[in-house]
Formats: structure tokens, C-alpha cells, sequence
């Protein structure tokens, strides 16, 4: 808003939250986003896609949508472009965005969510890790709007907090250092496939093996069935966090089961996924080499920390009571917009309007991400091809790190590097980023010439390269070529589809 504050705009259906999920019908060139979508995966559960940001990154979604293969970009695209056209119903037209994402989005992950923007139709002006987010609004939320008591006006200067992000398809551990008008990101790590669902799917579990047991029958077989106790768990989980035991049935094939589960049976069915995200927790502050005396506080993000287990479980390893104040479902979306506001300010004049006072203030408000993973290279070391990291993981960003390589064969004019992010010692078993194309050398170069390749980690996550020719002094093309990622092409083709749907 124009005094610098963050307000959550509610979708045509008069709610805050819009769930991403995604129906298409392509006879109808129709498709329904978020609890419309939902509520149709139970009875067209070959048309809906959910939980579409664990494969962005993949060339494909994991599943069939209407008998077709689509792009993990394409259907995210089709959720944001839902979210710009109720958000156009309510403040007018917008055309760029700050999109968030888990803090261990890799290279080929975020430049697919940046992608995603483009074909929604927006332009995507940056990209900011999830915990940045939600520490961006707890830090502001007191001081809110800007304009009556400064911005981060901490107390004793200085607050260390811990950041635990438990969404519904995904988990990560931030810790940030926050000082006046500085947020410093110091060691972050994460799961792409871990949140919320994972809990369902233990009571999904839980319900097909108590069925088979009586009826010597498997619910799971039949795909309908299968979405329609993913949809029964979700809803019984969420009661599992206010109630200590909750009814289940579960009808198929004629057959009939009545069960009830308890908060301490449920507790148990999903210990271990409550003990990886302790065990990251862990990691990370000793990552960032602190002991938990030296962490002032434990915010909660995502849905998912509702659970009580969740809360116990980092009381008991923290010391600390979390602090749940803001609503875990929308803190990362505020943080955001908070993020749009300092970037509006440093702009000056742009399309977000601010006042004089509330621009004075945020734009010296500085955010330091650091990077999830170690870059790399590809490197033969005897007859083993090794990961030769440049920049060692949770380095702040941005940062740039060279390295040498000499071209095999005389008159050779280009150099091929494949760039790996990961921690790994072996090379594949790190993540293909993509390789690095240096091409426009020089025709009479000798064997073993020396070329300077510069690998680069920007403010957000993203990844660049350049390349010198040694011999010459002088600059060579360099692009990094991606596997899996969309062309200029493709984007358009995407785009173009989705513009034809209607979305509801």
C-alpha cells in the first residue's frame, strides 16, 4: 500500500487463500484454479494437477492432465495468471510480480518459477527465497505502515531467528540475522519433496492397510478412490490439530470401514518425517554456526507448523517457544509485497505508488540471500570426473568465482563445462545445472591455451556465466545450455495457450 505496509487481497471467492490446484477441461478450453479445482479432483481426478512446485524444474508434471503431458511452467502459469485476473478485479491492472520460492530452489527450478511468470503474462521483477519472505513480515509487522515507527526498529539492534517452513509439498530451514534495515540470510537447506502431503499420505496409508486387513481389498486401485481419501486425510489431519481423536470412514466396492484415529496413533504413523525436518533444523544451525542460545526466535511458516507435534517438536530442540503470531499461511505472501515495496522505492517512479515518507525509509532496507547449494564444475581428476566447486554453499550472495580450463586440441575454437550445484565429491551425483557453451575462440589457438570461465550466483538464486580467452585478453560467448529448460519458443507456445483458456 502507499504508507509501505502489506495487505492480503481476497480472490473472487472472497477468500485470502487460493490453493494451488489446477483443473483443465481442453473440450471446453476451461480450467478451474484453487478449491473448485480441489473439490473436482474427486470426481475428474485425471484432469486436476496439484502440488505442481515439487517438478518445477522437470521437463513434464508427474501425471497426465486430461490425457496430456504438460509443462510443470504451464500449469503454474495458469494458477498465476488466475491470481492476476482477481487481483485485477480488485486494485486494476498488474503486470509485474515478486514470486517466492522454498530457499533450495536450484537454478533449474527458479529460472522454470521465473518462466512461469512470463507466460502468466507477468513481468517478473525478482524472485525471493520463501524464509526472506516470512522474515521480511514478522520484522515489519509491529512497525506497520512504515511511515509511524521507522522500519526494523529491533530491539537491542540486532534478532536472530530461526525460520521453519513446513508448506504443504515442501520444507525448509532458514536462519537470518536481522539488523536495522538489514536482513542477512546465514545458512539455509531444505527438501523438495517434503510437507504436508506427506502427513496425509501416512493417514492415506494408514486407511488402505485397515481396509485391506478387513476386506482383503485395496481402496488405492482405483484412481477415484484414491483421490477422495487424499481429500478425507487432509481434512482429518487439519482436525487432528484441534481435536485429540477424529472419526474415518472409507467406502469401496461395496465395502465399508470405520475407524478412528488419535493425535497420538497419527503422531507415531509420522515420526520420521517429523525427525527429517528436525534433523535439517539441526544442520542448519550448525551451518550457520550458532548454538540455539544464540537464536532468539523460532518463526513458523507455512500450514503445515499447525500441527502440534511440530510446534513440541522444536520447543524440545529449541528451548524456545515458536512464535506462530502471523497467520503461517500468509506471511510468506505479505513478505513478498513487502519485497515489491523496496524494490518500488529504490526505483523511485514505477507503476507501485508510495508515499514520499514510506519510500524514504524502504529503500535502504537491505536483503543478503545466500545459495542453497555448492556451484561447480565438471572435472576429470585421473579416470574419475569430480565436482570442482567455485562457491561452497550459504556464501551471501552475490558472488562470482572463477576457475581455468585449457582447450584439449589445438585450433579448437569452443570449450564445453557442465555446471553442477551439490555438495557431492563425485560429479553425477550433483544436479546438472546444464553446460556451459564457450564458443568464439580464436581458430589458431595451441593446445592447452588457457580460458577463464566466471561462474556467478546473483542477489537471487540465479546463475550466470562469462567466459575470457587468456591468450587474446579479450571476452569469448558464453551461455549455459540447459536440458530441460524452455526456448524463447517454447515460452511463446505456452503462452499463447494459456491466454486461450478460460480461467475460472
Amino acid at each position: 500500500q502507499q504508507d509501505g505496509s502489506a495487505r492480503t487481497i481476497a480472490n473472487l471467492d472472497g477468500e485470502p487463500l487460493t490453493p494451488s490446484a489446477v483443473y483443465l477441461d481442453l473440450s471446453t478450453n476451461t480450467a478451474l484454479v484453487g478449491r473448485a479445482a480441489c473439490e473436482a479432483a474427486t470426481a475428474e481426478a485425471d484432469k486436476v494437477a496439484m502440488f505442481v512446485k515439487r517438478d518445477m524444474g522437470k521437463p513434464f508434471y508427474s501425471q497426465l492432465v486430461c490425457g496430456r503431458r504438460m509443462r510443470p511452467e504451464t500449469l503454474s502459469a495458469i494458477i498465476l495468471r488466475k491470481l492476476k485476473q482477481d487481483a485485477e478485479k480488485r486494485i486494476g491492472p498488474t503486470h509485474r510480480a515478486v514470486i517466492t520460492v522454498p530457499a533450495f530452489f536450484d537454478d533449474t527450478r527458479r529460472k522454470a518459477t521465473q518462466d512461469a511468470g512470463r507466460i502468466a503474462g507477468l513481468d517478473v521483477i525478482d524472485i525471493i527465497n520463501e524464509p526472506t519472505a516470512a522474515a521480511l513480515a514478522y520484522a515489519l509487522v509491529d512497525r506497520q505502515p512504515a511511515t509511524d515507527q521507522g522500519v526494523l526498529d529491533l530491539p537491542g539492534g540486532t534478532l536472530t531467528a530461526l525460520v521453519y517452513d513446513l508448506g504443504g509439498g515442501t520444507f525448509d530451514v532458514t536462519v537470518v540475522r536481522l539488523h536495522s534495515r538489514r536482513f542477512e540470510t546465514l545458512a539455509t537447506d531444505g527438501a523438495v519433496k517434503l510437507g504436508g502431503k506427506d502427513w496425509d499420505d501416512k493417514i492415506v496409508e494408514y486407511v488402505a492397510r485397515e481396509f485391506q486387513r478387513q476386506h482383503g481389498l485395496n481402496p488405492l486401485d482405483d484412481p477415484q478412490r484414491r483421490v477422495a481419501i487424499h481429500v478425507e486425510a487432509e481434512k482429518k489431519k487439519r482436525l487432528l490439530s484441534k481435536l485429540p481423536k477424529v472419526p474415518i470412514e472409507c467406502f469401496h466396492a461395496g465395502r465399508s470401514l470405520k475407524l478412528e484415529l488419535t493425535r497420538s496413533q497419527f503422531e507415531e504413523l509420522s515420526r520420521d518425517l517429523l525427525a527429517q525436518t528436525q534433523m535439517v533444523t539441526q544442520l542448519v544451525v550448525q551451518q550457520a554456526k550458532l548454538g540455539w542460545h544464540q537464536i532468539d526466535r523460532v518463526l513458523l511458516v507455512g500450514g503445515s507448523t499447525r500441527m502440534p507435534m511440530v510446534k513440541e517438536m522444536l520447543r524440545q530442540a529449541t528451548g524456545k517457544v515458536p512464535d506462530d503470531s502471523l497467520d503461517a499461511d500468509q506471511v510468506v505472501a505479505r513478505g513478498a509485497a513487502l519485497h515489491a515495496g523496496i524494490l518500488a522505492a529504490r526505483e523511485g517512479e514505477g507503476e507501485l505508488e508510495l508515499e514520499e515518507e514510506a519510500r524514504d525509509k524502504l529503500r535502504d532496507v537491505e536483503v543478503l540471500n545466500v545459495n542453497a547449494y555448492s556451484l561447480g564444475v565438471e572435472a576429470a581428476r585421473g579416470d574419475r570426473m569430480v565436482n570442482a566447486i567455485l562457491i561452497n554453499k550459504n556464501t551471501q550472495l552475490p558472488y562470482a568465482a572463477s576457475r581455468i580450463f585449457r582447450i584439449r586440441h589445438a585450433g579448437a575454437t569452443s570449450v564445453r563445462v557442465k555446471v553442477l550445484e551439490g555438495e557431492a565429491p563425485s560429479a553425477e551425483d550433483n544436479i546438472l545445472i546444464g553446460e556451459c557453451q564457450i564458443t568464439g575462440l580464436p581458430p589458431n589457438l595451441p593446445a592447452k591455451s588457457p580460458v577463464q570461465v566466471r561462474l556467478s550466483y546473483s542477489e537471487n538464486g540465479r546463475i550466470s556465466v562469462m567466459a575470457l580467452d587468456m591468450t587474446a585478453g579479450r571476452l569469448a560467448q558464453a551461455e549455459i545450455r540447459r536440458e530441460h529448460g524452455m526456448t524463447e519458443e517454447d515460452i511463446r507456445r505456452e503462452c499463447a495457450f494459456v491466454q486461450n483458456l478460460r480461467i475460472e
